[in-house]
């Protein structure tokens, strides 16, 4: 199964916040009026995707060139409508290498900016140094994170740390935890704007005190549909304001500890998420503040039922969930997945907008064959995995990270065809 797919239908996957290759976008889609029409920019990031194509209105789709990692799209007047499709480097999967092919459907009317993530393996560099968390009670190992979730770990509540960061700037956390097999997080000490490779801290001893340690707040969420699990998979975390992610519970359904205030800084948030499922069907929500610390309610949306497409190469989705009618930001995505050989898995996902659908409740997934770097069909009597989500709330669904202050929801449903 594809990462993306696990970490929407089963749980969070924690430490990664990923979503995907492409299912991710974080700053945002340049819209620039010209005369005659709009100037788009896709930006890219992780890395630079093997291939790219683009479609204006019901054109065909056309090879893109990737330059400087951006694709340019430019929709004349009289035209609102467009894809950007994207296959991104093979990365390592479930125990295989995955090769994902992205479409993203939109509008000019979608508005300001995104950005879409390619899995790449960064640059990475060595950050060294020591911490000492004897000070907390209970505490038995120090986890040390930056950017991307990079990181090591101490060992134990006092010695020394080598850990592997993304090269840079980075905000370095330093976690206290006690020894359950799921640690809970005990105290939380940011060192700011650190430079990797290099020593954390000017190389002097991270030392935590009673006043970086966390508090217990209590964490609700509300309209668990009925027959799904409950108490449903939670999960927060605290996200700085230069990217770093620091996982705060990801075990508890009632409460969750909150970083201390004294740790704390402006452009830092929190990040609320839970799901559950119920057989193939699923619903989850993802809600940040930068306000947070406190008690924290979330609520999911009602469930989504859907038996799935008519077998095809390229079947077509079918969407009838009124569920996120009149939110700001609504999507549909269709997704199928199978292993050509038994190391590698090929997905192919698309997603469309509210504005690009204009009221449509169908997804067709393009036959993309003919353009170079683009993946082919399974073969018949392959078995495929597809996936079928509605997303709605303040942001797009292919927004990554989410910003702080920002709420998206998806309802999901999931099974398997034979390939004709």
């Amino acid at each position: 199964m594809h990462a993306s797919s696990v970490r929407i239908f089963l749980g969070i996957l924690l430490s990664l916040t990923v979503a995907g290759c492409g299912g991710g976008g974080g700053g945002g889609l340049s819209t620039h009026l010209t005369a005659g029409g709009t100037a788009v920019v896709v930006t890219f990031t992780g890395s630079t995707p093997t291939a790219a194509a683009t479609q204006i209105g019901t054109s065909a789709f056309a090879a893109a060139a990737i330059q400087g990692g951006k694709v340019n799209i430019f929709v004349p007047t009289g035209t609102t409508k467009y894809s950007v499709a994207y296959v991104c480097p093979p990365y390592p999967g479930l125990g295989n290498m995955v090769t994902a092919e992205y479409v993203i459907q939109a509008s000019i009317q979608d508005g300001t900016a995104y950005t879409v993530s390619c899995f790449g393996a960064p640059t990475t560099g060595t950050a060294t140094g020591t911490a000492n968390a004897t000070a907390i009670a209970g505490s038995a190992n120090i986890l040390i994170r930056g950017n991307m979730g990079y990181g090591g770990s101490v060992g134990s509540n006092n010695g020394a740390f080598s850990a592997t960061m993304v090269t840079g700037t980075n905000d370095v956390a330093a976690i206290a935890v006690d020894s359950n097999a799921q640690p809970n997080v005990l105290a939380v000490q940011i060192l700011r704007n650190q430079t990797v490779p290099g020593a954390i801290n000017g190389g002097n001893t991270i030392t935590f005190g009673a006043g970086d340690a966390t508090t217990p707040q209590t964490l609700t969420v509300n309209n668990v549909p009925a027959g799904f699990v409950s108490p449903p998979a939670v999960a927060v975390q605290y996200v700085t304001a230069n990217g770093t992610t620091i996982l705060l519970d990801g075990n508890n359904a009632t409460q969750y500890p909150a970083v201390a205030a004294a740790d704390t800084q402006t452009g830092d948030y929190y990040s609320y998420e839970a799901n559950s499922a119920n057989g193939n069907s699923a619903v989850g929500v993802t809600q940040t503040t930068s306000t947070g610390g406190g008690a924290a309610t979330i609520s999911l949306p009602a469930s989504w039922s859907y038996t799935g497409p008519t077998a095809a190469a390229f079947p077509t989705f079918t969407f009838t969930y009124s569920g996120f009618s009149g939110l700001a930001a609504v999507a549909q995505q269709g997704e199928i997945e199978w292993a050509p050989t038994p190391a590698t898995l090929t997905t192919i996902t698309v997603t469309a907008t509210a504005n690009y659908q204009s009221g449509a409740t169908t997804i067709a997934m393009p036959n993309l064959t003919a353009l170079t770097g683009f993946s082919g069909s399974a073969t018949s009597g392959t078995n495929i995995f597809w996936v079928a989500a509605v997303y709605g709330g303040t942001v797009p669904a292919y927004t990554f990270p989410l910003p702080a202050n920002a709420t998206l929801s998806f309802v999901q449903n999931r099974g398997n065809y034979t390939e004709p």
